[in-house]
């Protein structure tokens, strides 16, 4: 006798498989998606607080995080490995997402499915209803004339006595969510490129007179030949202009005018108009009489602790050891005048003389008031102020993520324009004989598309005309109501 075996479950899947399948189910997770989302939202408030002011205020209200907000300053989100992490699994996610859906969408597009049911259509919260003294074929070949003459695609599939019928127009029109997608996957590029490869200095100060490289591996640099500002009659700023010479790698690249707004690109960087301050031509030589240092000092980027009003600068001298503090007179000394400890005069600046060690003691400190013109010499130094003069401060950029997003652009709105220009529209239906001739009840696939019914509804008045028939049409009444009436003019 023979012996029947039979097994049950699913078959047996390789490891490979089953690591390929949870891999693929991760980023088809409709819970991961929203995850990474809100992750990526507060990453980017993180990395936009991390400009302002709002995380000190945190650290004052609760000076125990004060450790915490100091790492928030350090920690530059959007160049780190987190974010550009997290941007490629969304930008995966959505490639994965798109992969899904695309055999659905070709179904739609090149072999539909046609065949329906009278319940389907009677319950649909639209359609419409025709009974003519014409046979059913009759009836398709009217409908049909119709429906071609509004550039709709017909097809039909014959079910026992009935003529199953589906037509829709604008099918290509659904391809238009790839190039939409793909500008979504091309906006997380942009970022994950301009984070990573990307730079953004926002204190590139550069004196009067002064040549500064801009680093960040270019050979870009900077000439600041002007800057002057001008104000209207009530005090306010009128105009910033720095007038500036660019270079790369030595030869002149442009030259021209930066203000506000009006911003000056040069090889793969962009200068924007930031602020300005004033500088102190400072020449530092030793007791042999070599120059230590001689450019202009850009101060106001540091204050001195003892006199916080005034504005500050620093400059190392590493061979020597030392460190150079240099103050300027207060600008506004109206404005707490007690915390104006060196009353300092213009055309002069004070000086302190500090071993770089932090931990050298105090007593190695030298201090000196320096008039303008006039060296004296400080701790073995000879210091000389020879003029004040002003700095310019340029927010330099770049990103060369900026053709990514441009292309996104394009394809973004192209695909959107596709989408909602040319609408998918798709119509079902069944076409029969009956006792008083052919009957033809049909429903448009717009659950949630009233400008596909409100085509529909022109469709069945105009169906109406030319089989010679008046529809009985479920569609809305005045309240919002669903309830059966007949075409007439109000449904254009």
């Amino acid at each position: 006798m023979a012996q029947l075996t039979a097994t049950t479950g699913s078959p047996s899947r390789s490891p490979v498989e089953v690591v390929i399948d949870r891999i693929w189910r991760f980023f088809c997770s409709v819970r991961m998606a929203v995850f990474e989302i809100a992750l990526l939202a507060l990453l980017t408030l993180i990395g936009t607080l991390r400009g302002s002011d709002v995380p000190q205020w945190i650290a004052d209200a609760w000076p125990f995080t004060q450790p915490l907000v100091d790492r928030w300053y350090a920690w530059d989100v959007f160049r780190s490995p987190l974010f550009a992490s997290l941007l490629a699994i969304i930008a995966i996610a959505i490639a994965v997402c798109t992969i899904n859906r695309a055999p659905g969408i070709w179904q739609t597009i090149s072999t539909p499915r046609i065949r329906t049911s009278p319940g389907y259509i009677d319950r649909a919260e639209v359609n419409a209803r025709f009974t003519a003294s014409m046979s059913a074929a009759d009836l398709e070949a009217g409908l049909r004339s119709e429906l071609k003459s509004r550039r709709y695609r017909f097809m039909t599939e014959q079910v026992g006595d009935q003529i199953h019928f589906y037509a829709d127009k604008n099918r290509w029109a659904k391809l238009g969510t790839y190039p939409f997608h793909l500008a979504l996957i091309l906006i997380l590029v942009g970022g994950i490129v301009g984070s990573m490869f990307g730079f953004r200095d926002v204190e590139f100060a550069v004196a009067e007179g002064e040549t500064r490289a801009v680093g960040h591996g270019t050979d870009l640099s900077v000439e600041l030949v002007r800057f002057t500002d001008s104000y209207i009659q009530t005090g306010d700023a009128q105009e910033y202009r720095s007038d500036v010479i660019i270079y790369d790698g030595g030869t002149k690249v442009s030259e021209g005018p930066i203000t506000v707004n009006h911003p000056i690109s040069a090889g793969v960087a962009t200068f924007y108009q930031a602020s300005f301050g004033i500088s102190v031509d400072m020449v530092i030589k030793d007791a042999t009489g070599a120059e230590l240092y001689n450019q202009p000092l850009e101060v106001g980027f540091f204050n001195l602790r003892e006199n916080p009003d005034a504005p500050a600068g620093l400059i190392r001298l590493p061979a020597q050891g030392v460190q150079v503090a240099v103050v300027a007179p207060d600008t506004n000394r109206a404005n707490r005048p007690d915390l104006d400890t060196l009353q300092l005069a213009n055309g002069q600046v004070w000086v302190q003389v500090s071993p770089l060690d932090a931990n050298a003691g105090g007593d190695t400190m030298e201090t000196a008031v320096l008039d303008q013109g006039q060296p004296q010499d400080v701790a073995g130094l000879n210091l000389l102020f020879e003029r004040e003069s002003r700095f310019t401060v340029l927010q330099v950029a770049y990103n060369p993520g900026i053709p990514i997003f441009i292309i996104a652009s394009v394809m973004l709105v192209g695909g959107l324009a596709v989408t909602f220009y040319f609408p998918l529209r798709r119509i079902r239906g069944i076409i029969q004989d009956s006792a008083d001739g052919g009957t033809l009840m049909m429903t448009p696939l717009a659950k949630r598309d009233w400008g596909g019914k409100r085509e529909f509804f022109a469709l069945t008045r105009d169906a109406g005309e030319r089989l010679g028939a008046a529809p009985d049409v479920k569609r809305p009444d005045d309240e919002g109501n669903w309830d059966h009436h007949e075409a007439d003019d109000d449904t254009r």
